[in-house]
């Protein structure tokens, strides 16, 4: 991989990003990402609204979910591992943090380990697999627990129909509960907000169907988006950066061996 391609990989609920940071922007994840520099440091701030805003230098940060942050990145590739709406690996990824705040934990107790696992999977040293294997074993991402099947049936509807409404009022009934008790439930299983994990889906089916050939404007209509300008404006929103540029540093890598 050089330093301008990128690698995008989906172990199942989770997606593993290697590549170039362009340039991001404040955002807010809808799912816990933990963020690891590969060749250089990381600056983040959880005040990017603030002028004159202190910035703290480390090469592994964990962005919790939902918080409004900016990473400063001079030069050189970033992993980013987004993880389980669900909390278990966040809570797996906390446990492995030195330190934890409010909104942020900094330095991976593994993470010159780490950084040789990512550099291995960029650089193609294993298969898909392989790779999802030892990010687990590193990291304790993936590993099983149990769910409320409420959620579970509410987020398959989500993730198989994508283009659909989804409504509170709709998901609700079919999960036997009353609107404002199916919030609170899908936050405190997911910790996220509902509207925040239906966009972050919709963007992941836009993404996959960009990867299998379709354009970007039948893609965002294919996952329920008005247009690709509303896609691309929530994909920046989300990631701090334009698909565009995303998918064409895609294009520059090799895909990893199946």
């Amino acid at each position: 991989m050089d330093s301008g391609s990128a690698k995008l990989l989906n172990f199942g609920a989770r997606v593993l990003y290697l590549g170039p940071a362009f340039g991001l922007t404040p955002h807010r994840n809808a799912t816990a990402v933990l963020a690891v520099a590969l060749d250089g440091a990381i600056g983040v701030t959880d005040d990017p609204s603030c002028s004159g805003s202190s910035y703290r230098t480390a090469r592994s940060v964990l962005i919790l979910p939902n918080s409004l942050h900016h990473l400063r990145i001079d030069h050189g590739r970033m992993a980013f591992l987004y993880v389980d709406p669900f909390g278990r690996d966040l809570a797996a990824l906390r446990m492995r943090m030195r330190e934890v705040g409010a909104r942020a934990g900094f330095d991976l107790v593994d993470e010159a380990t780490t950084i040789d696992l990512f550099k291995a999977v960029a650089a193609h040293a294993m298969t898909r697999d392989q790779a999802r294997l030892a990010v687990r074993e590193l990291l304790g991402v993936g590993a099983g627990g149990k769910k409320d099947g409420r959620i579970v049936e509410a987020m398959r509807c989500m993730r198989d129909w994508p283009d659909r409404s989804h409504r509170l009022a709709e998901l609700g009934k079919r999960a036997g509960l009353s609107p404002s008790r199916f919030l609170h439930l899908f936050k405190a299983e997911t910790g996220v907000p509902l509207r925040r994990y239906r966009i972050w889906n919709r963007i992941g089916a836009a993404s996959r169907a960009i990867a299998e050939g379709r354009t970007l404007t039948e893609a965002a209509h294919g996952a329920g988006f008005a247009s690709s300008a509303h896609f691309s404006t929530a994909f920046r929103d989300m990631f701090g950066m334009m698909p565009s540029e995303l998918f064409a540093a895609q294009r520059k890598d090799v895909p990893i061996h199946a």
